[in-house]
């Protein structure tokens, strides 16, 4: 039976956490180590027992990838280019801002792991991700472009796309070629 912490499923080392999720979410981190997040309110450690042993297929597979092919460190941002992304950054967001009526949003940089920007349409606030820096001007501007749509539509659904279709038509290939560069 699973406990929350670290367990050992046949041998394997297996992370369980709760937290404020929607779903089971399973992971097979770089190093090898399995991660299962358990939804507070939806699932009971027996689900999440049983979630795992049905992917756990999966999980061998991709735990022999991860050592085999260790993932590269991620690279660290010279200052330099920290400071021409906070110059990229400041004429972009001022740009896309006031030509979508967005006057007086503010924005910072942060270390990001997983996230290229976010925005808090609340606060009116939009954070970019560190890891922006040294990438080409056309992919910053669709970051830029994507979390200033937001202040507009809050979630991914089709008129957050159709939105994003009508500012910048190109935004999938931007996308695209950001995820591979």
């Amino acid at each position: 039976m699973l406990r929350y912490g670290e367990n050992l499923v046949d041998g394997i080392p297996v992370a369980v956490v709760r937290r404020k999720a929607k779903h089971l979410v399973l992971r097979v981190r770089p190093d090898g180590t399995v991660a299962l997040t358990v939804p507070y309110w939806r699932a009971t450690l027996a689900q999440a027992e049983a979630f795992l042993r049905a992917k756990w297929d999966w999980v061998m597979k991709a735990r022999g990838r991860a050592l085999l092919s260790p993932a590269p460190a991620p690279r660290e941002c010279t200052p330099m280019e920290v400071a021409e992304l906070r110059t990229l950054l400041a004429e972009l967001h001022s740009r896309w801002a006031a030509d979508l009526g967005h006057l007086g949003v503010e924005w910072k940089i942060r270390r990001m792991k997983t996230r290229w920007g976010v925005c808090n349409w609340v606060k009116r606030k939009v954070t970019y991700a560190q890891m922006l820096a040294g990438k080409p001007r056309d992919l910053v501007e669709y970051i830029v472009c994507h979390e200033l749509t937001h202040l507009d539509v809050h979630n991914h659904g089709p008129d957050f796309y159709a939105l994003m279709d009508r500012r910048m038509p190109d935004w999938r290939v931007r996308r695209k070629l950001l995820r591979t560069a």
